[in-house]
């Protein structure tokens, strides 16, 4: 087949291209409408999770939040107790401006 016969009818098709792309097909209002109640009846239900379930997800999962409460538990007894044999006159001070209650323990004998 020569060049010029593959030319010609490539013409010819572009002719039908033409045409179909003057036309294009669209899809009619009762097709959309079945396509759509289609797709919303296959959605699945949304789930709803408690929230100490969502706050878990949130931070990992058990074994993070048991982490993070004994953290929270060290820093509590951390910032709460007191050392006995460090405490002198200028510490003292210190505790008495963040624990007043504790002024009249810390003075001892001066």
């Amino acid at each position: 087949m020569p060049m010029s016969d593959d030319k010609h009818e490539a013409a010819r098709l572009e002719l039908f291209f033409e045409a179909a792309r003057a036309h294009p097909p669209e899809p009619s209002a009762a097709l959309m409408a079945a396509v759509l109640r289609a797709a919303e009846t296959g959605q699945p239900a949304p789930r709803r999770e408690p929230l100490l379930a969502r706050l878990r997800d949130a931070f990992g999962g058990w074994p993070a939040l048991a982490g993070l409460a004994t953290a929270a538990a060290a820093g509590v007894w951390i910032g709460t107790a007191l050392p006995e044999g460090t405490i002198g006159a200028a510490e003292a001070g210190y505790l008495v401006d963040v624990a007043p209650e504790l002024a009249f323990d810390l003075a001892g004998d001066f």
